[in-house]
């Protein structure tokens, strides 16, 4: 009796690590699927771009399809506001600063078309590539200056 249980037992064990590597490595090629993780990446970004046009028409008070300073300030004053972006990944720091950056053509404007892309360029914390742009900038900027200077 004592050795059938062990068999048992035993034969219960192998089975159990087997079904378990063959879960892992499943689970692995699913992580890996390069397909898979470019339509969920396709499918998160919509999601977002409907939520940031969602936000764009609660800060267009006047329905314009523009977004004004004075929008802008008034609507991000709101700690409701606040909360949602910080949830989107768009820290509301300064509101003239944010609404600077956002509007590309210097029009004291948002468009939807400006407020999408700039935040999506603000979104989350500064890349690698973000930074060295800045370098670069800031060395061509410091370049300029000092051949002025002369």
């Amino acid at each position: 009796f004592m050795f059938v249980s062990y068999v048992c037992f035993l034969q219960f064990a192998v089975l159990n690590v087997l079904t378990g590597v063959f879960c892992q490595n499943a689970i692995e090629s699913a992580e890996n699927d390069q397909e898979m993780v470019t339509q969920n990446m396709l499918v998160k970004k919509k999601k977002y771009m409907s939520q940031l046009l969602r936000i764009f028409e609660d800060i267009d008070l006047d329905q314009s399809g523009s977004i004004t300073i004075q929008e802008f300030r008034e609507v991000l004053s709101t700690p409701t506001m606040q909360a949602y972006l910080t949830g989107l990944g768009l820290e509301p720091m300064d509101v003239w600063t944010l609404f600077k950056l956002m509007d590309l053509d210097g029009g004291n404007t948002i468009e939807l078309d400006e407020f999408v892309s700039g935040c999506m360029r603000l979104r989350g914390q500064a890349k690698g590539v973000d930074m060295a742009k800045l370098e670069y900038e800031h060395r061509w900027m410091a370049k300029r200056l000092a051949g002025f200077i002369r």
